[in-house]
């Protein structure tokens, strides 16, 4: 008897260290960011552990077929197997638990509520704009203060790195249209020596510091106008060539067509003289016949002749009219350039010298406001959704953000810009965060 119950002690103390053991373990799982009163913003990605203790087995089950990941919709629901969707806008991690292990209770008939457990994997981030280097969205993380946010965004805005940088790319602007100006000139000055049948190009004086730059453009244009007057070249000898070739060819039928003549006459002298021969029957019929089918025949030969000269002519003339109006198409190909390279060339002129003025203005703009606004005071403004509901606040560099915030910072122009906005919203630090006025 003593025995047995020495036997029943280790085993009794074994199950209540287990249990222990894994409430604790449970209990410790909970994120700390999500142990307070904070809800659940959108887009929130938390993980689901659901596990159910079974006495008969004297363990823990996890239930699988609800346990996973989930995401927070932007209406504040999580939809859920088994269970469906679930509204968690208003809800905080407590809230969220007690809430799925009464449903879960409700939908499995358990005598006890199953344990649940929630960890935040990633938080909706938070968006800072206004007066900052580099406005936009960042990932959040617990703890996270304005001033941190700020720092995420490149602090604020330096009016000195905002003008130089505005005058860096002015200035890149400027250059690059500048290379334009260059392209487009020695384009229009090559496309002039076409007009003028010239064989050169001449080029203006390029600036000294774009003289490389400009004779690599200069070269590229050469090639260009070589390349031009080559093809032109070539497609007159190809004409004229044709031209030669089709009178030669013409001049060949006009040799054949008097020898087809010479044929048919030769063959109708025959043929009379057949004819009176057979009239007095000294000659049969059948060689009247092959006369009159062999005249036929060079006849026909004559008109397959004939008509083949007048293709030919036809071939010439349209050879010779292609061969005119090369020279004219080229022309007009080359004022209707001449046209557009002069309108663009305006253009750019026009943008160069509204390019340099802004540049020269903000050189001279520069040093007068550069002290002025980098000493200037800051002002934070948070705008926060909790329960459906979005309000704002004024915010010290040290209040804590929650996550899907968006901060407004802003550099105060006057004393009374400052004071209006600060009459206007409640002000919230570190300590009152939770405590936003509605």
């Amino acid at each position: 008897m003593y025995m047995n119950s020495s036997h029943r002690i280790p085993q009794l103390l074994f199950r209540t260290t287990f249990v222990i053991g894994v409430l604790a373990l449970l209990a410790g799982a909970v994120s700390p960011a999500l142990a307070d009163s904070a809800f659940f913003a959108p887009q929130t990605k938390i993980r689901l552990s659901v596990v159910q203790w079974i006495p008969s087995k004297g363990q823990f089950d996890r239930l699988d077929g609800i346990s996973g990941e989930y995401t927070v919709s932007d209406s504040g629901i999580i939809s859920l197997p088994f269970l469906g969707a679930l509204a968690v806008a208003n809800l905080d991690n407590e809230g969220l638990t007690i809430e799925i292990a009464k449903r879960l209770q409700a939908k499995m008939g358990l005598t006890q509520a199953p344990a649940v457990t929630i960890d935040v994997l990633d938080y909706s981030s938070i968006y800072v704009v206004g007066d900052v280097m580099a406005p936009g969205e960042y990932k959040f993380r617990s703890g996270l203060s304005v001033l941190q946010s700020l720092a995420m965004s490149g602090g604020p805005l330096r009016a000195a790195a905002q003008q130089q940088s505005q005058a860096i790319r002015l200035a890149g602007d400027l250059r690059d249209i500048d290379h334009s100006l260059l392209r487009s000139s020695a384009k229009l000055a090559r496309l002039q020596a076409e007009m003028a049948d010239a064989k050169e190009i001449v080029f203006d004086q390029p600036p000294a510091a774009d003289r490389q730059y400009a004779e690599s453009i200069y070269q590229e244009e050469r090639v260009i106008f070589q390349a031009r007057a080559s093809a032109l070249d070539r497609q007159s000898v190809a004409l004229t060539e044709l031209r030669n070739l089709l009178t030669a060819e013409i001049e060949t039928l006009q040799e054949k067509l008097k020898g087809s003549d010479d044929n048919i006459q030769s063959v109708e002298e025959q043929l009379t003289s057949v004819k009176t021969l057979v009239q007095k029957g000294l000659t049969i019929s059948s060689r009247q016949m092959d006369l009159e089918r062999l005249l036929t025949t060079y006849r026909s030969d004559r008109l397959d002749l004939v008509t083949a000269i007048m293709r030919g002519r036809q071939a010439i003339n349209e050879t010779t009219r292609s061969l005119e109006g090369l020279s004219d198409t080229r022309r007009n190909e080359l004022a209707t350039e001449l046209q557009a390279e002069k309108a663009s060339l305006d253009q750019l002129k026009l943008k160069r010298d509204t390019t340099q003025q802004l540049l020269l203005e903000e050189l001279s703009s520069g040093a007068s406001v550069k002290n002025y606004n980098e000493e200037l005071p800051l002002t934070f403004i948070v705008s926060r959704r909790e329960k459906g509901e979005v309000s704002q606040f004024q915010a010290s560099e040290m209040t804590e953000l929650a996550p899907g915030d968006v901060v407004r910072v802003t550099r105060v122009r006057t004393a009374d810009a400052s004071s209006e906005d600060a009459a206007a919203l409640p002000v919230q630090t570190g300590a009152n965060v939770s405590q936003v006025s509605r």
